[in-house]
C-alpha cells in the first residue's frame, strides 16, 4: 500500500478578487457524529492517502506528487515548512466516510480566505482503534504540528484525551456534554441537541408524540424530549425501515390528535412521515424538527401544506459571503452542513488564538469552557425559504 502526499501551492492572485457565482445549492446529507458508524456506509478498501494542501499566495500554482512505500516511510518532512503555521486534520476515514474530504475542504477554504502562508495536512488513522489513533498522533507530532482538528466520535475523543496533552485539539463533531472529558488542550464544536429540544418545546402543547429511527442519535433526542417535556408523551414509535408502510401508525390515531410531533430522523424519513401525516388527515398541533432535518431537500420532498405547521431548530449562523464562495468552489454549501460550519469555526479559533493572536472574527460564536456556544434559531419552512420565527 502506498501513501500519497499531495502538495498544492496556490498564488494569491487567484483569490484577490470578490467571488460572485450563481451556483445552485449543494445538498449534503447531514452528518451525525454520535452514529457515524451506523449512518455512513463503510468506505471501500483503497490505498491509504494523505492529502497535503498548502496556500502560499506568493508563488505560481504548482502541484507536486511524492510517493513513498508505506513500509519505509520517512517521517521527516521532504520540504522545509518549519517557518509556516501548521494545522493538521486527523480523520478516521472508515468511520467518517465521505465527510473527511468536505471537512478538509472547509479548513483549506478558510486558509485561502485568510491568505498568508500555512501548512495543512490530512492524516488518516483509518479507524478509531487506540493503536491507529496513537500511531497517527505520533506522526502528527513528529512533523511538528501543534494544532489539530480531529473529526472523531466519542471513541476517538477518549483515546486522544487519554494520551495527548500537549497539542491543541479541536473536535468539531462532538458537543462537550456528550462525553466526560476534562482536558485543557481539547476543545469541542458539536452543536447542542439538548438545547435545540428545549427551544422547540417552547412551541409544543401539553401533548407530545415522538417518531424516531433505530439510530443512537434518534434515541438520544427521544431521551432529551422525555427529560425536558412538560406535557404528556402520548405516543412514540420507532420506524426501523424507511420503506415501511406508515399508514397503520398514523391513520385514525387519536394519540396524535392535537399533539406536537417530534420527527427525530434524517431529512428523507422525516419528509416522508410529514407528508403521510397530511395524507391521512392527522389533526396534529405542529411538527418539530432538530438540526438533522435542516436541509433544502425539505422543499423538494414535501408540499407546502406538509410544512404549514413545521418548526426547525438551527444552529448554523452567518458566514462571510467570500468564504461561502470559496467553499462552493470545493462543492460544499456551509449554510446547510453544520459539521463543515463547525470545522470553519474551529479553524478560525485555532488561527486566532494560537497563530495570530487576533481579535478579528468572521463568526460570532464564542468558546465557553472549551465548547463553542451556538445560537439557536427556530425556523419555519415557508413556500421557498426558511424564515425565522419567534415564540
Amino acid at each position: 500500500m502506498k501513501q500519497l502526499i499531495l502538495t498544492i501551492m496556490i498564488a494569491s492572485q487567484l483569490f484577490s478578487f470578490e467571488f460572485d457565482f450563481s451556483l445552485p445549492p449543494v445538498f449534503e446529507e447531514v452528518i451525525e457524529p454520535s452514529v457515524l458508524g451506523e449512518e455512513v456506509a463503510p468506505a471501500k478498501k483503497e490505498k491509504k492517502k494523505v492529502l497535503h494542501k498548502e496556500a502560499t499566495f506568493d508563488e505560481e500554482p504548482t502541484t507536486i506528487y511524492v510517493e513513498h512505500e508505506e513500509e519505509a516511510i520517512d517521517l521527516s518532512p521532504s520540504i522545509d515548512y518549519a517557518s509556516y503555521p501548521k494545522i493538521a486534520l486527523l480523520v478516521p476515514r472508515k468511520v467518517v466516510g465521505k465527510y473527511a474530504n468536505s471537512m478538509a475542504d472547509s479548513i483549506f477554504s478558510y486558509l485561502l480566505y485568510k491568505g498568508g502562508k500555512f501548512q495543512f495536512e490530512l492524516f488518516d488513522s483509518e479507524d478509531e482503534s487506540e493503536e491507529n489513533i496513537l500511531k497517527t498522533l505520533a506522526e502528527i507530532n513528529h512533523k511538528g504540528y501543534q494544532l489539530v482538528i480531529a473529526a472523531v466520535t466519542q471513541n476517538g475523543a477518549k483515546v486522544i484525551a487519554k494520551h495527548e496533552h500537549m497539542v491543541q485539539v479541536y473536535i468539531p463533531t462532538i458537543n462537550k456534554k456528550e462525553i466526560n472529558l476534562m482536558s485543557e488542550n481539547i476543545t469541542f464544536g458539536g452543536i447542542d441537541y439538548e438545547e435545540q429540544i428545549d427551544k422547540l418545546l417552547t412551541f409544543a402543547g401539553d401533548k407530545v408524540a415522538i417518531f424516531g429511527d433505530k439510530s443512537v442519535l434518534s434515541k438520544k433526542l427521544e431521551n432529551y424530549v422525555d427529560n425536558a417535556s412538560f406535557g404528556e408523551i402520548s405516543y412514540r414509535k420507532t420506524i426501523k425501515n424507511s420503506k415501511a408502510n406508515l399508514t397503520p401508525f398514523i391513520k385514525n390515531n387519536n394519540k396524535l390528535k392535537n399533539a406536537s410531533i417530534f420527527l427525530n430522523m434524517p431529512i428523507v424519513k422525516a419528509s416522508l412521515l410529514a407528508s403521510q401525516l397530511n395524507v391521512n388527515d392527522t389533526e396534529y398541533k405542529n411538527v418539530l424538527l432538530t438540526q438533522i432535518s435542516y436541509n433544502p431537500l425539505l422543499f423538494t420532498l414535501t408540499q407546502t401544506k406538509d410544512r404549514a405547521a413545521m418548526y426547525i431548530a438551527n444552529s448554523i449562523g452567518h458566514t462571510d459571503f467570500r468564504l461561502k464562495d470559496i467553499n462552493l468552489i470545493f462543492g460544499s454549501n456551509v449554510d446547510f452542513s453544520w459539521v463543515n460550519y463547525s470545522t470553519l469555526i474551529g479553524a478560525e479559533y485555532l488561527v486566532n488564538n494560537f497563530i495570530e493572536a487576533s481579535d478579528e472574527k468572521i463568526f460570532s460564536e464564542k468558546m465557553v469552557n472549551n465548547q463553542i456556544r451556538y445560537n439557536i434559531d427556530i425556523l419555519k419552512p415557508a413556500k421557498l425559504r426558511f424564515e425565522s420565527v419567534k415564540n
